[in-house]
């Protein structure tokens, strides 16, 4: 009994042997037969409460009766069994499952087992217009290659969705399909094999004040130009690939036209953005190198806005720009370009985003990071008494019908309203204001944003005439003979790379500078990174780090005959370098001879107590007094 049951469990196990070798081919199992699918498109999301709502939704977000899938292939995923791998096989939708459509062979697909992975491969095309072509290579594979736009010149999308949805292609290449449990269907979820662009047009501030007629603005007509528009899809790939740029033709780069789904914008008055949407094809990194580093991203759109001298009158401007950075858009994901836009402020502040392709909706209508990069001393910008100077077209201050100086957000210059300066171009026509003989005398100036002078990788060479990327000289603001007189008023912002002059070059008896932070490049040319000479007041400012300035020179004053009070440098420099004023309740790292908190209260007391005996006597001053902060600089408070 013993013996048969031996010979019984190794005719089994011999059995299992024959049956797991590759080479066999195993039979067609009505178990194992596949009869249907079910296709998702992969891109839902949640709501929850971190995500309160679900994001725009743009091209397709659901399957609708007469989508087609192809499976370009469906086989094993590992050690594929010939007899049980299949290309070219159809599927149609109508509006409830997906049945396999007719001039397909076999009649019959069927899973190997039960058990291992599958490798499904499939594309679903649009719209029966779409322009997609096989392509046989010499391997025996296929490649399969499509045109945005075809028998188009353009790609304009600003009829809405619909049209984003007739070239909205979408993909499937899993490796790790498997059957369900019925073991005769299986779960399939396609991707977006585009890119998706959204543009946000952020226009806080545009209008010259919050009573103005132009804050009735309007955003449209947003266009990227020169977009590539021939791709290709391997039959093993997972994601599109753009043709060459180079060995396209002009043909088939075209300009991107984007659709707004609100065509009023966002949020009221002053606090409005534009959303605009679109699709291109993927563009990263490879693709960039192969056509050249240089290539930049390029855009433009129209705003319109009464007139305010006659309200019937409509004022329409077209503002372009480009992004300096490249600008990547990848296949199945949402590249966001967000665009800040002050009034006349041909600078605009931009920055890029990457995101899923289903995403929260509009960002907050906050302001936009207002940082901006100084990059040409000779930029076209106005002062008051320009022809051109006007509450459309001024860089910064204008003249209004009254003979009144304002700025372009509305302010006068009075201690309630200082005139703003937002961005590197403002700064630039305030210098030439003042040098041109504007003192300020009575006037506030606010600074409203962080100024970058010019980006991290400038060089401190100016001999280099050569370098594309070399400092920018700053020509600093009044001279000896045109002194600032006017209230400045920092806001504890900063200015940051400061190069070449120091941010003024004469204060006058009746300037007042307070709370501005200065970072400098290279070496100030004359003898403070602040000002040159100082016979005004100066309060709660900051010099950070080393600067390097002229021989007797000082990190914030050269030579002062005012005063200066609660105010530091980082570095080791002299805070002034020559003294004839008086500079009260001031310190610099040298001050510091340790980070011990006693002696640092201690060095904080005086400080204070010097301050104290200041505003006794100078009872018209900001009172600034210091605090202590945990392993930093005493720093200064209101």
């Amino acid at each position: 009994m013993m013996n048969a049951y031996k010979i019984f469990l190794f005719s089994v196990m011999a059995l299992l042997m024959a049956c797991s070798n590759e080479e066999d081919s195993l039979l067609s199992d009505a178990a194992l037969e596949m009869k249907g699918i079910r296709a998702t498109i992969d891109d839902e999301m949640q709501v929850t409460r971190a995500v309160p709502k679900l994001g725009d939704v743009i091209g397709r977000s659901a399957f609708t009766a007469d989508d087609k899938i192809v499976f370009t292939s469906i086989k094993r995923a590992k050690n594929p069994l010939e007899a049980f791998t299949y290309s070219n096989i159809i599927y149609a939708y109508d509006g409830n499952s997906w049945e396999r459509t007719e001039g397909n062979t076999p009649e019959k697909i069927y899973w190997t087992d039960g058990a291992s992975y599958h490798t499904f491969i499939g594309y679903s095309i649009p719209s029966s217009t779409y322009h997609w072509e096989t392509v046989t290579n010499s391997t025996g594979s296929n490649t399969y290659a499509g045109e945005l736009g075809y028998g188009r010149t353009e790609l304009d999308y600003t009829s809405g969705n619909e049209a984003l949805m007739a070239e909205d292609l979408l993909v499937n290449y899993s490796d790790t399909t498997k059957a369900e449990s019925d073991g005769l269907s299986t779960k399939i979820k396609f991707t977006h094999a585009l890119s998706n662009v959204r543009v946000v047009v952020n226009i806080k501030n545009f209008a010259a004040s919050s009573s103005a007629v132009d804050t009735q603005v309007g955003v449209s007509n947003m266009i990227l130009y020169s977009q590539p528009c021939l791709f290709t899809w391997g039959a093993n790939s997972k994601h599109l690939t753009v043709k060459d740029f180079s060995a396209q033709g002009t043909e088939h780069i075209k300009d991107l036209k984007l659709w707004c789904p609100k065509a009023d914008g966002e949020g009221t008055a002053q606090s409005k953005t534009y959303t605009f949407y679109g699709l291109t094809t993927p563009q990263d990194d490879t693709f960039h190198a192969i056509n050249g580093n240089d290539m930049s991203l390029t855009f433009s759109f129209t705003v319109t806005y009464p007139n305010a001298m006659n309200p019937s009158e409509t004022v329409t401007k077209t503002y372009k720009g480009s992004f300096s950075k490249t600008v990547n858009f990848y296949s199945g994901k949402c590249t966001t370009l967000n665009i800040s836009l002050n009034h006349k402020d041909e600078q605009m502040f931009m920055d890029v985003e990457y995101n899923d392709w289903n995403y929260v909706s509009t960002p907050d209508l906050g302001e936009l990071c207002k940082k901006s990069t100084f990059m040409d001393i000779n930029s076209n910008v106005t002062i008051h008494s320009d022809d051109d100077a006007n509450v459309y077209d001024a860089t910064w201050l204008y003249m209004d019908a009254n003979g009144k100086l304002m700025d372009i957000y509305g302010n006068d210059g009075s201690s309630d309203y200082p005139f703003r300066i937002s961005s590197a171009s403002q700064l630039l026509s305030f210098a030439k204001e003042v040098n041109n003989g504007l003192d300020f005398e009575d006037k506030y100036v606010r600074l409203d944003a962080d100024i970058t002078m010019q980006a991290s990788t400038a060089k401190t060479n100016v001999e280099d005439t050569t370098s594309t990327t070399k400092a920018v000289s700053w020509m600093g603001i009044g001279d000896a003979t045109h002194p600032f007189n006017g209230t400045f008023l920092g806001g504890d912002r900063y200015i940051n790379r400061l190069y070449g002059s120091p941010l003024f070059m004469n204060l006058g008896e009746k300037a007042c500078i307070e709370q501005l932070q200065i970072t400098t490049i290279g070496s100030i040319s004359g003898g403070g990174a602040l000002t040159e000479t100082n016979a005004g007041v100066i309060g709660a400012c900051k010099v950070v780090d080393d600067v390097t300035v002229a021989v007797g020179g000082g990190a914030l004053v050269g030579t002062n005959s005012g005063i200066i009070y609660a105010s530091y440098h980082t570095g080791t420099t002299p805070l002034v370098g020559t003294e004839n004023g008086h500079t009260v309740g001031c310190y610099t790292a040298n001050d510091i001879v340790s980070f011990d908190e006693s002696h640092l209260k201690d060095l904080i007391t005086r400080l204070n107590t010097a301050l104290t005996t200041l505003y006794s006597t100078h009872t018209n001053l900001t009172q600034y007094k210091y605090v202590y902060a945990t392993a930093d600089y005493p720093i200064i408070q209101k």
